[in-house]
């Protein structure tokens, strides 16, 4: 789990790749003396860039979307550069609050190019700007961490086209739905749902809960009693 990347980018206009944020996702556990995560940027273009860094918390709600209130809980260095053509440059994320905690504790590391022009061209042929946004993941671990992921509730929806259910990870670190499988059981009988679009891939941070839906499969009489079987294969 410590390296998997997890890519959001946010593309606001571009003919050429500027700049790379490597990895997308990184874990500072609690065997970590020096409590740094490290994080390389790099410049693919010819040109030099300007580059903004900035740390965030991470809190999710049940519908998967994010709250990302200011932290001082690290330090970034170095948090703002001018890095040259085809240059990478490390930067060192410090979690500054002491020993971790029996809970993992979710942020993210924020890299965005920033809208300056430094290389100083004059009689440019284009005045268009290309404008990366990277949002990395940073979690400060526990040591010997464990997710543990149920279904708590499931309901169908009054039109009976979908099946809702929440998932709760009531274990103390992450859990990112890599192969899940996910049956219906009803009257002895079990349907394996085929189709995990908006499933599959996504993120339950420690102690929080996260509400799906998916097309019941054929067969599946909705509007009597059914059981909900989740398993995601790590």
């Amino acid at each position: 789990m410590k390296k998997l990347t997890i890519l959001f980018l946010f593309l606001i206009l571009s003919n050429a790749s500027a700049f790379k944020l490597m990895p997308m996702s990184y874990t500072i556990e609690a065997s970590n003396k020096t409590k740094t995560a490290l994080f390389t940027v790099f410049n693919d273009s010819d040109d030099p860039i300007a580059i903004q860094l900035e740390m965030r918390q991470r809190n999710m709600n049940s519908d998967g979307s994010e709250v990302q209130p200011e932290t001082d809980d690290f330090l970034i260095f170095p948090d703002q550069l001018v890095l040259g053509p085809k240059k990478k440059r490390v930067i060192k994320v410090r979690w500054l609050k002491g020993n971790i905690d029996k809970v993992e504790k979710s942020f993210r590391l924020i890299a965005e190019q920033l809208p300056i022009d430094v290389t100083k061209k004059k009689n440019s042929k284009t005045d268009i700007k290309i404008l990366l946004r990277y949002v990395a993941a940073l979690y400060v671990a526990p040591k010997d961490g464990k997710s543990n992921l149920s279904v708590i509730s499931a309901k169908t929806k009054k039109d009976l086209s979908r099946i809702v259910f929440y998932l709760e990870n009531s274990g103390n670190v992450h859990q990112v739905l890599l192969k899940p499988s996910l049956k219906v059981i009803q009257e002895g009988q079990t349907f394996q749902v085929d189709n995990l679009e908006g499933i599959r891939g996504e993120n339950i941070l420690a102690q929080t809960k996260r509400y799906f839906s998916f097309v019941p499969p054929k067969g599946i009489n909705v509007q009597k009693p059914y059981k909900i079987e989740f398993v995601n294969d790590d």
